[in-house]
């Protein structure tokens, strides 16, 4: 079988990667690119038709008459994240039957559960760019082995060189700024790590510049029955890690009761110390299954098989992780410690 797919709305400059996916994938057709702003829009309508070999009658600026006249099996999205709820809500009124959204999931829990509530039969994923990465899913299963025991403390740093390209929606409220861009990361993916596990409360500062709307810097703690989590974010990183890792280096500490584990090493993709060898040892990352090589992929495998997506690419799971996000941001601006989100 053959699936039809959309790409619509590039305000996310991720959608150039996805289309890429989606070209290279032999069960999938693009058939049809949309943006409607292209003013708000960080990725390129342009660069991807040419690189898609797409016809004039393939390009809109519609949504509707998009969804309406090329008939896709799926969607994949990348509407500025304060949208993602209308998105989906009109996505889901055609008779498609997967859509994916870039990450995060949503600015609010209110936004979060629109789109839960939405979607019924239709297959929902979230695009995290770092679940394709092989070295998370090796410490997902260390972890799983128990080298380091039980976790007691994650320490996550994310973030890059400034957000590309200047001036755009990502400097502007509400869905702008380094702790959106960037904690959803550290939330989502140390949830995971923790098997599900969330803090009970949530302590959040960010720094925004004088001359800017957005914050630049975020630290969050969390509390969590058996100790503190640290997830910083910034913009002001020396390099962006995609092309030269600064330093300090991006990554997660992960503390459990009998060793760590540290993605944080230059050269070095992963690194564990267990109390039988204190001074650690290298782990390569191993290979993935098919399905994970990338967003289609894991898109297509699910439809084949009828599956529901898992961890990170799991909405309902997103949703349960954004309540960290959701409760770091009210914290930022009340400027106090609080009870996480329901």
């Amino acid at each position: 079988m053959t699936y039809r797919l959309v790409g619509a709305n590039f305000d996310q400059m991720h959608m150039n990667t996805n289309l890429e996916w989606a070209r290279d994938h032999p069960a999938v057709e693009v058939v049809g690119v949309c943006d409607e702003d292209p003013h708000t829009s960080t990725g390129s309508i342009g660069k991807a038709v040419a690189d898609l070999g797409l016809a004039d009658d393939a390009v809109y600026a519609d949504l509707d008459a998009c969804l309406g006249e090329t008939d896709p099996d799926i969607v994949l999205g990348c509407p500025r994240t304060s949208e993602h709820a209308d998105f989906v809500e009109r996505v889901v009124d055609y008779d498609i039957e997967a859509l994916a959204i870039e990450k995060p999931l949503a600015v609010t829990l209110d936004d979060a559960d629109r789109m839960l509530e939405a979607v019924e039969d239709e297959l929902f994923v979230v695009n995290w760019p770092v679940t394709w990465d092989p070295v998370k899913h090796t410490v997902r299963r260390l972890i799983d082995d128990d080298p380091i025991g039980d976790i007691v403390e994650v320490q996550y740093y994310g973030g890059n060189a400034g957000a590309p390209p200047d001036g755009s929606w990502f400097y502007e409220q509400p869905d702008g700024g380094s702790m959106l861009d960037y904690l959803g990361y550290g939330a989502t993916f140390s949830t995971w790590f923790r098997g599900g596990e969330l803090p009970a409360k949530v302590g959040a500062q960010r720094h925004v510049p004088a001359d800017m709307d957005v914050d630049v810097q975020s630290a969050t703690v969390c509390a969590y029955d058996e100790g503190l989590s640290t997830f910083q974010t910034t913009w002001r990183m020396l390099t962006n890690p995609w092309d030269v890792e600064p330093q300090p280096m991006k990554g997660y500490e992960i503390v459990g009761t009998e060793g760590a584990i540290s993605t944080r090493e230059r050269d070095v993709p992963i690194r564990v110390t267990t109390e039988e060898r204190t001074e650690g040892y290298v782990v390569d990352p191993e290979a993935l299954p098919d399905r994970y090589d990338d967003l289609v992929a894991y898109l297509v495998h699910c439809l084949d098989e009828d599956a529901d997506p898992e961890g990170p690419s799991d909405p309902e799971f997103c949703r349960e992780a954004h309540r960290i996000v959701a409760t770091a941001v009210e914290s930022a601006e009340r400027g106090e410690r609080l009870e996480l989100a329901e």
